[in-house]
């Protein structure tokens, strides 16, 4: 119900719809959801801890460890430098992105097995 006024608007309850045709989500679905709920921080992309050799003074020197984080953007690759704790907060976020991505790969083929099994098709032939 929306009822309309010269400078607002109201919505009030909506009429029930109808059930969705997958009916209710299985336990090991609603429980792959809790996960994705809870998952908090996460960002996709590589990060690295790396050394440089550099030769200074005829001698070979150490220099670093150097934090970079990189990844694709619109087509781009993109990398920024990091600090220790910025490398540290990124590999978690990293890694939480990684679970994230398998949480909906599960969540995917659960959904497309439950359309193949409830949702009427086209008939199969002989």
């Amino acid at each position: 119900m929306l009822t309309r006024k010269p400078d607002f608007a109201i919505v009030g309850p909506m009429s029930p719809t109808t059930a969705h045709p997958l009916g209710p989500h299985p336990p090991a679905y609603e429980k792959l959801l809790t996960r994705l709920a809870h998952s908090g921080w996460f960002c996709d992309g590589t990060v690295v801890c790396r050394t440089l050799r550099r030769k200074v003074a005829g001698r070979w020197v150490n220099k670093g460890p150097y934090y970079l984080w990189t990844a694709k953007r619109e087509g781009k690759t993109v990398c920024h430098a990091l600090s220790q704790k910025q490398y540290h907060a990124a590999q978690h976020a990293i890694e939480a992105n990684r679970q994230l991505r398998n949480v909906l790969e599960q969540l995917q083929s659960i959904t497309l097995e439950t359309i193949l099994k409830k949702v009427p098709g086209v008939p199969k032939r002989k």
